[in-house]
């Protein structure tokens, strides 16, 4: 059976439109699955600056993995996972980051400090090609892969929100920033902000997602990490809460979101100020947990694409968090979550655009993370633009989805 649909271009809810913009510089190894691949295309990358920094995205590790000799003996690199949570990065290239940032880079082996810093790592990186063209030429392309609208969840500075101007694209992202980003702001720029955005913890892929039972393949007590304290993140909340903006919180684990609701059940009435409180991610988001977020009113902002995780990351996630991931079934069907209103997808940018989208939204690893056609549109798609359309063809006999931008 096939069913033919016209569905318009996507408003993705959570990415970071910056970096990725910046990472057009970079060498992508998005769907690269042997070091073999990666070798030769990084070999080729360097062959005609082997003295500049090559910054280097996309890379999985449960496909391969670099040992610290052989990252150190390859010319300046950093190599970020997918996940953007962990980084390979050589003593030559620390060099050329001391000359822009200082001594702080030292601190990038340790992966505590870099969970904990990760915001003000990647904002180094997208600054290092920031421009109004690398931002119009990012979103032509997120245009040619069926996206209209891309959320900025990690504003850099005043300087970027200057960058949109100039490139034209303010009307196609909002602008969300960490509480000392939104502090440093100008009156006007501060009014461009829609939201704060904290991170609780890190991601699967680096095994720094705050789960409950510990991750695979590693340390058996490997919990993954959190970032704040109960009372730490309390403040900050409150903190956040005070500005009367909306809030979104990166949390990714079960034991992250947990921690994330009882800090907003402790706010009381305060949350009364703020005009939304999203949750981003919420892969392992339980049956209890679902139920207070509801009570509570908060937005869940996931990602179709990260349903994958479920295979890709079964070297590190037990069988019930496999299952567990994503479980959008349960959300809608049990405690009523409304595609669109309490529901809303994103991408990450891991990877940005309709046809991983789609595919993991229509065809999953487990049926627990499968969506209708409707509710897809209603979480992702624009109400209406005049740019453009996406036409479906949904195979459910070969279970394949083409996707043709209009």
């Amino acid at each position: 059976m096939s069913t033919n649909i016209q569905i318009p271009l996507l408003k993705d809810h959570h990415s970071h439109p910056l970096l990725y913009a910046a990472f057009r510089q970079a060498v992508s190894l998005q769907g690269v699955k042997t070091k073999e691949t990666a070798s030769e295309i990084l070999q080729r990358a360097v062959s005609d600056s082997p003295t500049a920094l090559s910054v280097v995205h996309g890379w999985r590790s449960n496909f391969f993995q670099w040992s610290p000799k052989e990252i150190e003996a390859m010319p300046p690199v950093a190599i970020f996972n997918v996940s953007l949570h962990s980084l390979l990065i050589n003593s030559a290239a620390k060099q050329i980051l001391l000359r822009h940032y200082g001594d702080v880079v030292n601190q990038l082996h340790d992966r505590t400090w870099y969970e904990n810093n990760l915001r003000v790592v990647l904002n180094w990186f997208a600054n290092l090609y920031a421009s109004a063209e690398n931002l119009r030429l990012f979103y032509g392309e997120m245009l040619r892969q069926g996206v209209y609208h891309v959320e900025e969840m990690l504003l850099v500075d005043e300087n970027e929100i200057n960058l949109f101007e100039r490139s034209g694209m303010l009307d196609r992202t909002n602008f969300w920033a960490a509480p000392d980003t939104f502090e440093s702001l100008s009156k006007s720029a501060r009014d461009r902000v829609h939201g704060l955005k904290l991170f609780t913890d890190g991601a699967i892929g680096s095994r720094t997602a705050a789960i409950k039972r510990p991750f695979i393949g590693g340390s058996e007590k490997n919990l993954g990490m959190l970032i704040y304290s109960d009372d730490e993140l309390a403040r900050t909340m409150a903190r956040c809460i005070q500005t009367g903006k909306s809030l979104a919180v990166h949390s990714i684990g079960d034991r992250a979101i947990e921690q994330v609701i009882e800090s907003l059940e402790k706010s009381g009435s305060d949350l009364g100020r703020v005009p939304e409180i999203r949750i981003e991610h919420a892969q392992m988001i339980t049956l209890e947990l679902a139920s207070r977020a509801k009570d509570l009113g908060v937005i869940l902002c996931m990602q179709p694409n990260f349903s994958s995780d479920s295979v890709d990351y079964s070297d590190r996630l037990d069988a019930e968090y496999c299952r567990m991931n994503n479980p959008f079934r349960m959300l809608i069907d049990e405690f009523g979550f409304v595609a669109g209103e309490d529901l809303i997808f994103g991408s990450d940018g891991m990877p940005h655009g309709i046809e991983a989208a789609a595919s993991q939204s229509f065809f999953p690893p487990f049926a627990s993370q499968k969506l209708t056609i409707d509710e897809f549109v209603a979480a992702y798609c624009m109400e209406g633009t005049a740019e453009g359309s996406i036409q479906l063809a949904i195979n459910e006999d070969l279970k394949k989805v083409t996707c043709t931008v209009m």
